[in-house]
């Protein structure tokens, strides 16, 4: 009986041994998985910031164009009240420049002011003004639109490796 108590004590000191063994080994590998975790949230989280930051930049970018473009637009309308109010009160006009009157002969029949350019009536100045203030805004918005979309495709390209 004596071997038999010797046995079942070696098999439960083997089972302890091994026990604690498999337990220490689940311990390392806890720990072991809990760093690189760690690394892979700590990589995630400046990854996160560094995105965030791009946002940044680019909105900042933005909102600079944007402002350019709002006091560019701005500057334009004053410009065109100033010449609507001065064809209004007759003191300036709308010219169209010829290229006949280079040559230094106009026909004197015409409506020329001056060897090179000719008079237009009051209703085809504030046309032409028209015209030239959709144009200075289509323009504008185009630019706008252009550094817009450069700055996303800038944005959008920074964040590859």
């Amino acid at each position: 009986m004596l071997d038999r108590t010797k046995a079942l004590i070696v098999l439960a000191l083997v089972a302890i041994v091994f026990w604690a063994g498999w337990a220490a080994n689940g311990r390392r590998l806890s720990d072991q998985h809990s760093a690189e975790l760690a690394e892979r949230d700590r990589k995630d989280l400046t990854i996160a910031q560094q995105v965030m930051e791009i946002g940044r930049q680019a909105n900042n970018a933005i909102s600079q164009a944007d402002t350019k473009a709002w006091k560019g637009l701005e500057d334009d309308k004053k410009e065109l009240r100033r010449l609507r109010g001065c064809v209004a009160d007759g003191t300036c006009g709308v010219r169209l420049i010829t290229a006949e009157g280079r040559g230094g002969t106009s026909d004197p029949g015409s409506s020329s002011v001056g060897h090179d350019t000719v008079a237009l009536d009051s209703d085809l100045q504030r046309r032409v003004l028209d015209h030239r203030e959709a144009i200075g805004e289509d323009d504008s918005k185009i630019n706008f639109l252009q550094a817009y979309a450069m700055q996303c495709w800038q944005s959008l390209h920074s964040l590859d490796p």
